[in-house]
């Protein structure tokens, strides 16, 4: 069904190279450790030297809600890779653009910035807006 191949250098990074039924590659933490904010990646070159790339896993964002002509927005810390509307790994707040009404989780806000999250544009005005004190990178 799946190929699965060890690339140089995964055992020290605990990464496994997949292919699926297509022949694309794609790349699988084989330690199961829970998504934390910025990720190191080993990837192996021609020459076999591992190289190490850093990326962040970790959006916050928004996620729509309500109903049609009428948006509603939950401020979510998510996966990068999942959808608009996938499971959050928390919920920091909500943000109403019909009533300005805002309601953020300053500390949670501040702790997955400090893991390394990145926030959606939308999302750092917001912030920037809301919670002058919070510390943007």
């Amino acid at each position: 069904m799946f190929g699965l191949a060890q690339h140089r250098g995964a055992a020290a990074c605990g990464t496994t190279t997949c292919r699926n039924a297509g022949g694309l590659a794609f790349r699988a933490n084989v330690r199961g450790e829970g998504l934390g904010g910025a990720r190191a990646v080993c990837a192996a070159d021609v020459a076999g030297a591992v190289r190490v790339e850093t990326t962040s896993r970790v959006k916050l964002r928004f996620k729509r809600m309500g109903r049609k002509k009428r948006p509603f927005y939950r401020l979510v810390a998510i996966d990068s890779r999942r959808k608009r509307e996938g499971i959050a790994l928390e919920e920091l707040g909500y943000y109403n653009p019909l009533t300005k009404e805002t309601s953020l989780n300053a500390e949670s806000i501040q702790k997955w910035l400090s893991q390394g999250a990145e926030p959606s544009d939308t999302v750092a005005s917001l912030i920037k807006k809301a919670l002058p004190t919070v510390p943007m990178k």
